[in-house]
């Protein structure tokens, strides 16, 4: 069990709790929107690319984190909308009511969005 009294974000501790609500989480949003856009657009969710980060590199814990490189890998853009939000609960920010809902929002917005640009790429606009 965590202690509330002295739990704090994964953040540097000058770094004040964001000033924004907990649900819903905006990076949930916008990560699975662009996703879910970029589908749509290629045709595919095949993202296939990654990230190295080297030992010690972290910005929070400068020489400690991660204790040897890590590289982080997506196969898809929803595998990295998905991290994008999971993140957002790692560091404390958001729970995962505020994550799910809000990847599923922008997904549905995304759709909406690309229906109506459709109306112009065809133009029935």
């Amino acid at each position: 069990m965590i202690d509330g009294a002295t739990w704090f974000p994964y953040q540097p501790t000058w770094f004040p709790t964001p000033p924004f609500p907990e649900y819903s989480s905006g990076h949930s949003t916008f990560s699975a929107a662009g996703a879910e856009i970029l589908r749509l657009f290629t045709g595919s969710d095949r993202f296939g690319t990654s990230v190295t980060f080297s030992a010690g590199s972290s910005r929070t814990e400068p020489g400690t984190v991660p204790a040897t490189d890590l590289t982080l890998g997506w196969g898809t853009f929803s595998a990295a909308a998905d991290q994008a939000g999971l993140s957002r609960r790692y560091g404390g920010i958001h729970f995962e009511q505020g994550d799910v809902e809000a990847r599923h929002a922008g997904r549905l917005v995304a759709r909406q969005a690309w229906a109506k640009a459709e109306t112009y790429f065809n133009g029935r606009a």
